[in-house]
C-alpha cells in the first residue's frame, strides 16, 4: 500500500504520517513547512525527527504558509478569510505537480480539490479528511450561536467572497472524493443530515501522545479549584456559556478560578468588551506550546470544553490522559473518549445551566471528582496514536480491497492483466451512458450534496439577457433549467407560461416546487412537445454541456412557433484571455474562483462566436443580435502571464473597478474577442 498525504498545516496529519511511515506505507508527504523554529506547532513527532529516509519522502511548499501569516495582519475584517483562501488555493494548485502514482491519496478539506483530481487521474483512491462538521452545518451552528448572544448573524461574518468560495470548494471536495474521513459520530451525523451516503463516510477516532500527557498523583483537592479551558476563545468553543456557568457557580457561593489558554477570536473579543461576563475570567494566557500544556493540566483540577461545534477535540483526550475530570459538550465529539458519568461528563451544547450543574457536582464532591479523573487516565491508555494507526490501516485496506493485489505485483516480471467485457450491445452502452449523465446532473443540482455552482442573476444580468425579449402573453420553454435557481423566479412573473425540461430529477423537483411546469427529459432525445408550440425558448449556459448540441438547437427550432425567439448563452472560448493562454501556456484557463471540474466544469463543447452563431444559422435560425454578459476586463489578459497571484489580482480588478476603468466597452465593439460569454438572440423565420 502506497499512501500520499497532503496537508497545509499540522492538524493530525503529522501523526497520520508518522503511523504510515513506521508501518512502511508512506509514499509521499506534501506540506507547507516543517520549520518548527519559526512555527513551533510544526514540530514533528519524535519518531520522525532526524530521519533522513523520511525527509526524502517530504515535499515542502512554504510560500502559501508565509503569505497566510502576512495577510492575516492586514487591517481588515476579511483578513483571515482572505489569508486562508490564498493559502489553501495556492497550496492546492502548487501541490498538484508533486502528486505521485500512489494507491491512496489523503488530503485535507478545502486544500485538496485539484490534488484529488490529479490523484484520481493517476488511478488512486481519494480520501478527504474533515476534522469538523459538514461545512454548511458548521456555519448553521455558528450562525445560531452568534444570534443567541446578540452579535448579529454569523452569516454576516462568513459572507465574504473568500468564505463563500472556500465553502463551495469544500462542497465539491465532498462530492468528488471517493471517501470522507471523520473523527466522531457527531461529525458523521452532520454529513448524513446533509445528504451524504453513509457508504462514503469513514470514522476513525484521533489519538493522543501518551508519552507526553500523563497523570500525576492527585490525592488532595485545592480549596479554590481551577477550571481550565484550552482552545480558540470564541463563540465556536462555547466560551460565553462557560462564563455564564461560572457566574452562576459563584453566585451560589462556590469558590473557583477560571483559566483560559488560547487567543481571543476578534468577534468574541469585541463582544466581551461590552459584556459583564468578562470579569469572570481570572487568568488568560494567549498561547502555550503543545509540549508545555502538561504543566497546565497538572496545575488544574477540572477541564471544561463547552464547544458548539467541532469534530473531535484532542485536548479532551490530553486532559483525560493528564488525570483531569473533563466536562465537555456533546458537540465536541467527546463521546468518542468519554463515557458519561464514568470517566467524564457530557452535557448539552449551548446549555449554560447544564454546564453549571455538572461543574457544581465536581466542585462539591472532590473525592468523586478525583475518582473521575483517575478513571479518565485509565481510559486514556487506549487513546494512543498506535490505536489510531491500526484503525486507519484497517480502513485503508477495506478501501483498496482487490486493487491492493494489483499494486503489490506491479514490479513482477509478468504484468497483471485486468479483463474487461466488450460484448455490450451499443444500445446498452448508450443507455448506460444516459443513466450516468442523469446521475451526474442529479448530483450537480443537489445543493445539499454540494456540487452545484453558487450563482444567481443580478438585475443587470437579467436586463442584459431578457430585456424586451418576451411579451407577457408568451409561452416560453426553458431548455436545461437545472434547479431553476438563477433567473427563473423572475421570468415566471414576466411571461404567461414558463415550461422547462432538464435531465436532472433533482433539479426538476426543485423547479416544480417553484410552480414551473417542468419535466425530466434527456436533451439528446426529441422534445416532448408538438412543433410550433412556444413563443420563445431559453437555454442559458447549457449547450456547452451537451454531446449533441446541434440536435438540441434543431429541436428548439422545431417547437418554436414561426417568429418565435430564442435567447441563449455559452462561455466564449475565443475570449482574448483564452487566446493568450493558448499561446503562452498551451492551455484553456480556469479561474481561481472556478472550483468545478478542471476541464471547464462539466463543459464538453467549446465555442467561439463564429462557431456558436453558425450552429444556429445551419439549424434554420436568423441571428438577430449578439451581446456580452457584461463581465469583460482588459486586465484578464494578465492571467496568461502569471500564476495564482496574478489570477487573484485580475479577479479582484474585475469585481472592484468600474466598467470604464476595465475597458468593458470592448465587449460590445468586438464581442468575438472581448465577450467572456456570448448571449445570442435568434429567431425562427416566419414562412
Amino acid at each position: 500500500m502506497r499512501v500520499t498525504v497532503s496537508a497545509a498545516g499540522r492538524f493530525h496529519a503529522f501523526n497520520l504520517v508518522d503511523e504510515l511511515y513506521r508501518r512502511g506505507h508512506l509514499d509521499r508527504f506534501i506540506t507547507t513547512t516543517l520549520n518548527d523554529k519559526l512555527l513551533p506547532n510544526r514540530r514533528l513527532p519524535d519518531g520522525l525527527r532526524g530521519k533522513a529516509e523520511f525527509r526524502k519522502r517530504v515535499h515542502q511548499i512554504p510560500l502559501p504558509e508565509y503569505l497566510c501569516y502576512a495577510l492575516r495582519k492586514l487591517p481588515t475584517a476579511e483578513a483571515q478569510s482572505l489569508a486562508y483562501f490564498v493559502k489553501d488555493n495556492s497550496y492546492d494548485r502548487a501541490a498538484v505537480k508533486h502528486i505521485p502514482n500512489s494507491d491512496l491519496f489523503v488530503g485535507w478539506a478545502s486544500q485538496s480539490l485539484f490534488q484529488l483530481r490529479e490523484a484520481k487521474a493517476r488511478g488512486a483512491k481519494t480520501i478527504i479528511e474533515r476534522g469538523s462538521t459538514h461545512i454548511s452545518e458548521q456555519y448553521r451552528l455558528l450562525d445560531e450561536e452568534r444570534r443567541r448572544f446578540g452579535f448579529g448573524s454569523g452569516l454576516e461574518q462568513r459572507a465574504s467572497q473568500w468564505d463563500r468560495m472556500l465553502e463551495e470548494k469544500q462542497l465539491k471536495e465532498y462530492h468528488e472524493a471517493d471517501y470522507l474521513m471523520v473523527p466522531s459520530e457527531f461529525v458523521r451525523q452532520s454529513f448524513l443530515t446533509r445528504g451524504l451516503s453513509s457508504a462514503k463516510l469513514l470514522k476513525v477516532r484521533y489519538g493522543v501522545d501518551l508519552s507526553r500527557f500523563t497523570a500525576i498523583e492527585r490525592n488532595a483537592w485545592q480549596d479554590i479549584p481551577t477550571i481550565l479551558f484550552v482552545g480558540a476563545i470564541g463563540f465556536q468553543k462555547g466560551v460565553p456559556h462557560l462564563l455564564e456557568a461560572v457566574r452562576a457557580l459563584r453566585a451560589s457561593g462556590n469558590k473557583l478560578r477560571l483559566k483560559l489558554i488560547g487567543r481571543f477570536e476578534s468577534d468574541f473579543e469585541a463582544w466581551l468588551k461590552s459584556s459583564p461576563l468578562r470579569s469572570e475570567i481570572d487568568q488568560h494566557i494567549p498561547f502555550v506550546a503543545n509540549h508545555e500544556l502538561p504543566k497546565h493540566f497538572h496545575d488544574a483540577q477540572i477541564f471544561c470544553l463547552p464547544s458548539i461545534q467541532e469534530g473531535l477535540a484532542l485536548v479532551i483526550a490530553e486532559a483525560m490522559a493528564s488525570g483531569l475530570p473533563v466536562v465537555a459538550t456533546e458537540n465536541t465529539g467527546g463521546r468518542e473518549f468519554i463515557e458519561d458519568g464514568v470517566n467524564g461528563r457530557i452535557v448539552e451544547a449551548g446549555n449554560a445551566a447544564a454546564l453549571a450543574v455538572a461543574l457544581t457536582e465536581l466542585i462539591a464532591n472532590p473525592i468523586a471528582a478525583l475518582q473521575l479523573g483517575a478513571s479518565a487516565a485509565e481510559a486514556s491508555k487506549f487513546f494512543g496514536w498506535d490505536s489510531y494507526g491500526d484503525a486507519i490501516l484497517e480502513s485503508y485496506n477495506r478501501i483498496l480491497g482487490p486493487t491492493q493485489i494489483i499494486s503489490n505485483v506491479e514490479h513482477a516480471s509478468s504484468p497483471a492483466v485486468v479483463q474487461t467485457s466488450s460484448s455490450a450491445h451499443p444500445s446498452e452502452g448508450a443507455s448506460q451512458s444516459s443513466s450516468e449523465i442523469a446521475s451526474f446532473y442529479d448530483s450537480y443540482w443537489n445543493r445539499s450534496a454540494g456540487w452545484t455552482p453558487i450563482h444567481s442573476f443580478t438585475d443587470e444580468q437579467l436586463s442584459t439577457h431578457f430585456k424586451g425579449a418576451f411579451k407577457p402573453s408568451d409561452t416560453v420553454l426553458d431548455v436545461g433549467c437545472g434547479d431553476a435557481s438563477n433567473y427563473q423566479s423572475w421570468l415566471v412573473g414576466q411571461v404567461a407560461h414558463l415550461k422547462a425540461i432538464d435531465i436532472s430529477e433533482t433539479g426538476i423537483a426543485v423547479a416544480r416546487r417553484m410552480g414551473i411546469d417542468a419535466q425530466v427529459h434527456d436533451l439528446s432525445q426529441r422534445f416532448p412537445y408538438e412543433g410550433n408550440s412556444f413563443d420563445g425558448a431559453i437555454s442559458i449556459e447549457v449547450l456547452e454541456h451537451l454531446y449533441d448540441p446541434k440536435f438540441t438547437v434543431q429541436e428548439i427550432f422545431r417547437v418554436l412557433k414561426p417568429g418565435g425567439l430564442f435567447v441563449g448563452s455559452v462561455p466564449n472560448n475565443g475570449y482574448f484571455r483564452e487566446r493568450l493562454k493558448a499561446i503562452t501556456r498551451a492551455e484553456m484557463s480556469t479561474s481561481i474562483t472556478d472550483f468545478s471540474n478542471e476541464w471547464k466544469g462539466a463543459h464538453i463543447r467549446f465555442y467561439s462566436l463564429k462557431s456558436f452563431t453558425r450552429m444556429f444559422e445551419v439549424s434554420g435560425f436568423v441571428v438577430e443580435s449578439i451581446r456580452s454578459n457584461g463581465d469583460a476586463s482588459i486586465f484578464d489578459g494578465l492571467d496568461a502571464f502569471g500564476g495564482y497571484g496574478t489570477q487573484h489580482v485580475t479577479s479582484l480588478l474585475r469585481r472592484k473597478l468600474p466598467r470604464v476603468a476595465r475597458l468593458a466597452f470592448l465587449e460590445e465593439l468586438w464581442p468575438s474577442a472581448f465577450a467572456p460569454h456570448i448571449i445570442i438572440r435568434a429567431r425562427k423565420p416566419i414562412q
